[in-house]
């Protein structure tokens, strides 16, 4: 890559990560997903910074057009990232049924309590009837 790629790359990362720390600032973001995020700040800051380095890995593992390199591990975050958040969504949909379960338990327990009380309420007002006065 080009000095100039290199220094619009640095600029870039940098607006990223600036703009990752104000949303989890303001919450829209949280901690730990940023995390992800600002780790691939630091391995886009560590390309932009060493020159030849993307070059240097390329001819390592015998890549003849070094932005393939960058292709593919934009690919392979892209599909790690994937893989975390369907992770999270199943964890997040195990959690949702568990919880419409105990919510659905709950409702049940209330409504024959209310039966209970309200049976109880009859039971009285019928004894308050025929007791003699």
């Amino acid at each position: 890559m080009s000095l100039r790629a290199h220094i619009a790359l640095a600029l870039l990362v940098a607006l990223a990560i600036v703009g990752i720390v104000i949303l989890v600032r303001r919450r829209y973001l949280k901690a730990k997903y940023s995390l992800l995020w600002l780790s691939l700040g630091a391995v886009m800051v560590v390309i932009a910074a060493v020159p030849g380095l993307l070059d240097w890995t390329a001819e390592r593992l015998g890549i003849w057009y070094q932005p393939t390199l960058l292709i593919l591990l934009g690919l392979a975050l892209l599909l790690l990232i994937v893989v975390h958040f369907s992770y999270e969504l199943t964890r997040s949909e195990n959690r949702t049924r568990e919880l419409a379960e105990q919510l659905a338990l709950l409702r049940l327990r209330v409504t024959e309590l209310q039966h209970s009380i309200d049976d109880a309420a009859v039971q009285a007002g019928t004894d308050e009837k025929n007791s003699p006065s």
